[in-house]
């Protein structure tokens, strides 16, 4: 029985008010007696899922997609088949048997998948457990950080593995997007606002005041926030120059110490670390969104061609066959 949080008296099953001192109930969830947000779908405490939750819907189908690990690059195709090239140390760009995938993500040396089922596929580096990801069923999207793995299921929960990832994901709910920093991880929620937990030492997890963000993206020590009005916003730590200036943006990436968009009208923006020419990018048009690795920038176009730019000492720019669709 939930009790009137003024007065202490048991409330009535749905009742708006306390009958003993008037004070308004706050909606509480059923199963841990958290406060709710106005029109919660989930418990942000709990993730229990509230009368007339609607679950999170699976993307809009791909032709394909783009990663970029720290020294290595990957797509997957409109077939469902998967490419990659650079830096295979670890086996992570060992993905060429792979079929049926929607999704990839890269982290700093293992390559992560979903597939049309819902379940996971990895390779490449699991010091930490990055890659297991067996277990996992009903994703819509993953994401990677340099020694974690997140997963965005089709509920609107989390799941995490790899270096203290699962503390890092808590209980969430209700989300929609996820990303990956070095030791942080964020969350985009069906409402526009933002959730982030793990290393917050450089303010990469002081996103709690955004609101209407459609796209997020975490870096090593920073986290990005799209706008609805084609703006970004930032949450402290390391910030290229100049792009809370950018404006008319569609998509975001970020490296370890640079950032790149995507305009509206299809050409590229970048800032940050130039000593690789990761962010040599005024020439491309076009393009529908990008990936960032450490020292190099991937783009994918309208038509399928896949762009690189910045260093290609492992082969992780070496693109220029590709066509995913």
């Amino acid at each position: 029985m939930v009790k009137c949080r003024a007065c202490g008296v048991d409330l009535r099953p749905g009742a708006r008010f306390c009958d003993r001192c008037g004070t308004k109930v706050e909606k509480i969830c059923p199963a841990c007696g958290a406060v709710l947000r106005d029109q919660a779908r989930f418990c942000d405490l709990c993730g229990v899922p509230l009368e007339g939750a609607v679950p999170v819907s699976r993307p809009e189908a791909q032709k394909g997609g783009i990663a970029a690990g720290q020294l290595h690059t990957v797509a997957f195709r409109a077939d469902g088949k998967v490419l990659a090239t650079g830096n295979n140390d670890f086996g992570q760009c060992d993905v060429s048997g792979w079929s049926d995938v929607v999704g990839v993500a890269c982290g700093k040396d293992f390559t992560v998948a979903v597939r049309a089922d819902g379940t996971a596929l990895a390779a490449g580096n699991n010091q930490f457990g990055q890659c297991d990801l067996s277990g996992w069923t009903n994703l819509i999207a993953v994401a990677c950080g340099e020694t974690h793995t997140v997963g965005l299921r089709s509920d609107g929960t989390v799941l995490a593995t790899g270096r203290d990832a699962k503390a890092q994901v808590g209980k969430w709910a209700n989300v929609t997007a996820v990303a990956a920093g070095m030791d942080h991880t964020l969350g985009l929620c069906q409402d526009g606002t933002v959730l982030a937990a793990g290393q917050g030492m450089f303010g990469t997890c002081a996103v709690e005041h955004w609101q209407d963000i459609t796209a997020i993206a975490a870096g090593h020590m920073h986290s990005l926030g799209l706008r609805k009005d084609g703006r970004l916003l930032q949450a402290d730590g390391f910030i290229a120059p100049g792009v809370l200036d950018w404006t008319d943006l569609t998509a975001v990436a970020v490296g370890p110490y640079h950032t790149v968009a995507v305009k509206q009208d299809g050409t590229v923006v970048a800032s940050g670390d130039i000593q690789h020419g990761q962010c040599q990018v005024e020439t491309w048009t076009n393009v529908r969104t990008v990936a960032a690795g450490e020292r190099h920038t991937v783009a994918l176009c309208a038509d399928g061609r896949v762009l690189a730019v910045g260093d290609d000492s492992a082969g992780q720019c070496d693109v220029t066959e590709w066509k995913l669709w």
